[in-house]
């Protein structure tokens, strides 16, 4: 190997930890814009492509950008600076800049997404919350805290450790919660499976208002407690989580967290409440 790795090298890494096959079928993940055979020697990490992310790759001269979630995930027509997605395109390839995406199959690999975010809630022996019949892939993450905490003390644990402003949630505020599991991201679809496997609560996000029924068993009585902390604060540790391996593996390349939020979403919260 050279000096630096290639994005060839940084690649084959992550594809076998995150095989592309086990993407979701609509899913977009692998090297989006770039040269596979240039070297990289100083690389940037960020949850999403944005203007903000590119500003800092060219102050840090990295030559590489890998996001969680694709920049080039619908169809574009054309490549030009009048939308916003053409144009990051347009600007990444002239600064001669790479961009690499790991989304749905970061999210299904063994120590991924949601075992990041089972982590930093204090989660242990987490294992994968809806596991592929072949046990190596699978989403979500299920465990046990160190002790049972009350719904109320442990939703400040999630605000707390997730930097989230505010929580939507549904449950008895004084029932103990000791199984937890989670998703990063939208998890909306394994609420049964939470339900199901035991769980006390169940942190994810996108939930719509409808979701939080199905919470409920049939008397309308919370099953299990659930939290929607946010996509962007439940899939945060993303950055952490590759800074970490990368750096691990490729100690050649100086590998940078992005400085700044790339989520576009605010929280107003209204004096008083």
């Amino acid at each position: 190997m050279p000096d630096a790795p290639t994005i060839r090298h940084i690649a084959a890494f992550l594809e076998a930890w995150a095989p592309p096959s086990s993407a979701l079928s609509y899913d977009n993940v692998g090297l989006q814009v770039g040269d596979p055979d240039a070297a990289v020697r100083v690389a940037l990490l960020g949850l999403d492509m944005t203007p903000e992310l590119l500003d800092e790759a060219k102050e840090l001269g990295a030559a590489l950008i890998v996001t969680h979630h694709p920049l080039l995930f619908r169809p574009v027509r054309a490549v030009t600076t009048e939308a916003y997605v053409p144009n990051l395109v347009w600007q990444l390839a002239a600064e001669n800049i790479a961009l690499y995406s790991i989304h749905t199959n970061l999210d299904a690999a063994s120590g991924g997404v949601s075992f990041a975010l089972a982590d930093q809630l204090s989660i242990e022996d987490a294992a994968f919350l809806q596991p592929a019949e072949n046990g190596d892939t699978g989403f979500g993450a299920i465990g046990s805290l160190p002790a049972p905490v009350r719904l109320q003390a442990f939703l400040g644990v999630v605000a707390e450790r997730l930097g989230a402003p505010a929580l939507r949630y549904a449950g008895d505020p004084e029932a103990l919660v000791r199984r937890v599991a989670v998703c990063g991201g939208s998890g909306a679809n394994l609420i049964d499976e939470a339900a199901a496997r035991g769980a006390d609560a169940y942190v994810t996000a996108d939930i719509k208002y409808h979701d939080f029924f199905d919470a409920l068993d049939a008397k309308g009585r919370p099953r299990l407690a659930l939290i929607d902390a946010g996509h962007y604060e439940t899939e945060k540790g993303t950055e952490s989580l590759l800074l970490k391996a990368l750096a691990k593996q490729f100690p050649q390349t100086a590998w940078k967290q992005t400085r700044a939020s790339t989520s576009p979403a605010r929280t107003f919260i209204a004096p008083g409440r």
